[in-house]
């Protein structure tokens, strides 16, 4: 959705692609940030979503690849882990939605919710860039203390 027109090509069906940074991160008393090589990390998300034309609220199922090109932890010099991450999408009125989605990291063993602002402009009758800022929190992988919030930035189209 991320305040996708009513007049879209599938009344009812949208979509979207991005790309997403996190900037910062906050786990136990360590505060992480983007200029840290061990942190730094890219997303690249992908959505569809259901919604009626007559109500604010719409269902997105979205699916985000993530690249960790400083990875440390393996042989490789990178790392891939993805994101299934659907949720509830509220048209806030002004291009503004607000939204929270389940977490589910698959590679990373981690869980969670991330809650979101996202701001749309409209670009032609069928396409807005979009601007979001989401906070995600997770649980895992560790059984104790184990949770993390982050801030991070997403932009892209949606349709």
């Amino acid at each position: 959705m991320e305040a996708r027109p009513d007049s879209s090509i599938l009344p009812g069906i949208g979509g979207h692609i991005g790309i997403v940074q996190p900037i910062a991160s906050w786990k136990q008393n360590t505060i992480s940030t983007i200029n840290e090589q061990e942190f730094y990390s890219l997303g690249f998300p992908m959505g569809i979503t259901l919604k009626k034309s007559s109500s604010p609220w719409a269902i997105d199922f979205e699916w985000v690849a993530f690249i960790k090109p400083n990875n440390k932890d393996t042989k490789s010099p990178y790392k891939l882990t993805s994101l299934w991450h659907p949720g509830i999408l509220f048209s806030a009125g002004r291009g503004f939605t607000l939204g929270l989605r389940a977490a589910f990291e698959l590679e990373a063993d981690q869980f969670g919710f991330t809650p979101l602002i996202n701001k749309a402009i409209k670009i032609n009758q069928s396409i807005n860039w979009f601007f979001e800022i989401v906070f995600p929190a997770r649980w895992g992988p560790e059984k104790k203390e184990s949770f993390t919030q982050v801030l991070a930035v997403h932009t892209g189209i949606s349709f």
